[in-house]
């Protein structure tokens, strides 16, 4: 005999691939989320337009070398304002790209306690790295919001 309703198994796939569009509004959407899942493709995306934005700010920095310092621009209010945007922007999208690195590690079935591997030079980096290439593993479903208590799906879903 088959029952009609099942308990709920949501988020038991890994996260899901998401496409360069998807990945951009996830990254700003889950801004602050340090539970559940990002997927690979979300990771790669994200670290590619990452790489691509710290190439131009050091191109652009390097055409214009002492731009800044030679208008006097961080000398006035209008400086300390340009500063404090660029402070707050940054502090941001650290703590942005910190909670993608954890979602990646719970996709991965890891702690995201490993992100603190950061902090071990060189090799910290290499290691999450690593972690992150590693393949989806469903069982990283215990990093998922559970459902509330009582919860109940249609079967098949």
């Amino acid at each position: 005999m088959t029952m009609p309703y099942q308990p709920a198994a949501r988020g038991t796939q890994p996260g899901e691939p998401v496409g360069p569009i998807k990945a951009i509004g996830n990254y700003f959407r889950k801004g602050f989320q340090f539970s559940g899942r990002a997927s690979r493709s979300e990771y790669w995306w994200i670290a590619l337009y990452s790489f691509l934005f710290a190439g131009a700010l050091e191109f652009a920095q390097a055409q214009n070398e002492n731009w800044l310092e030679n208008t006097g621009v961080f000398g006035s209010a209008l400086g300390i304002v340009v500063a404090l945007i660029i402070l707050v922007v940054g502090l941001l999208l650290t703590i942005f790209t910190i909670a993608l690195n954890v979602r990646r590690l719970h996709d991965c079935n890891l702690s995201g306690w490993l992100y603190l591997l950061i902090l071990v030079p060189f090799l910290g980096s290499i290691a999450l790295l690593i972690m992150a290439a590693l393949p989806p593993d469903p069982r990283g479903v215990r990093f998922d919001a559970q459902p509330a208590a009582g919860t109940v799906m249609p079967a098949g879903r």
